[in-house]
């Protein structure tokens, strides 16, 4: 065993969370909070007393590199546009992009999935989550296909006891554990809605990610996914569309 310099202990403990890795790399850490959580791991592997603001400086810096490391990576990329042995197809995938005015993206986690086999219960099942809503407000997203219907929310207290109300009532087949990509539209443009299909689906099959399911309208995409991959799935759309729009 051997003790750490601060920096190497804050990457030692970052790189071996997964979720402190995810939050840095998605820009949504905080660092006094996380500096806080993770101060006596850090005065552990360095066995000494460690000041709480070193610690917020050290993190910084190596979130800065974490940064610099992907956005070399992306500059590297984007200047393949200049090789000639890329296609046209290649180049317009690589130009495509949007400014954060034309679409909204939001990461919900601890969603929960609901599914009837019978799609003649979408009435009943429509009307019990209206009456419900009223007296307990949640957000939801109702799917009805030819064959089945499906309810996707948020795991939170109001809407648990509805989906278990829904389970015995209805035979449900419920799904925990997952999350949800909401992507937004500013204008119902269903070309703009293809561009992004096409370039969403291009992107979970080269990284090989298993979507659970997908939903669309011309204004509105949801993903759904398994926790494990959504935020890493979030971080590759938001490079995607917006590394030139910041």
């Amino acid at each position: 065993m051997r003790s750490f310099s601060v920096p190497q202990a804050i990457k030692e403990i970052i790189i071996s969370n997964d979720f402190y890795l995810k939050a840095i790399k998605l820009g949504i850490v905080n660092y006094t909070a996380l500096a806080n959580k993770i101060h006596k791991d850090v005065e552990s592997l360095t066995e000494s007393t460690v000041n709480i603001g070193t610690i917020i400086v050290a993190i910084k810096r190596f979130a800065d590199e974490i940064n610099k490391t992907n956005n070399s990576y992306l500059v590297a990329n984007n200047n393949k546009n200049s090789d000639p042995s890329y296609d046209q197809n290649d180049k317009r995938n690589l130009e495509f992009s949007l400014s954060t005015n034309e679409v909204r993206m939001t990461l919900t986690g601890s969603i929960i999935d609901i599914n009837f086999n019978n799609d003649s219960t979408l009435k009943d099942i429509s009307d019990l989550l209206y009456d419900s809503s009223k007296d307990a407000f949640f957000d939801y997203n109702l799917i009805h296909t030819t064959k089945k219907v499906c309810l996707i929310t948020e795991d939170i207290q109001e809407s648990r006891k509805i989906i278990l109300e829904l389970k015995e009532k209805y035979n449900g087949k419920i799904t925990e554990g997952l999350s949800k990509i909401t992507l937004t539209l500013s204008d119902e443009n269903i070309i703009v809605t293809r561009h992004v299909l096409y370039h969403i689906f291009d992107m979970i099959n080269n990284y090989k990610i298993t979507l659970k399911n997908a939903f669309f309208t011309n204004k509105e995409i949801i993903l759904i996914l398994g926790g494990g991959e959504a935020a890493k799935t979030y971080d590759l759309l938001r490079r995607k569309f917006f590394i030139g729009n910041k």
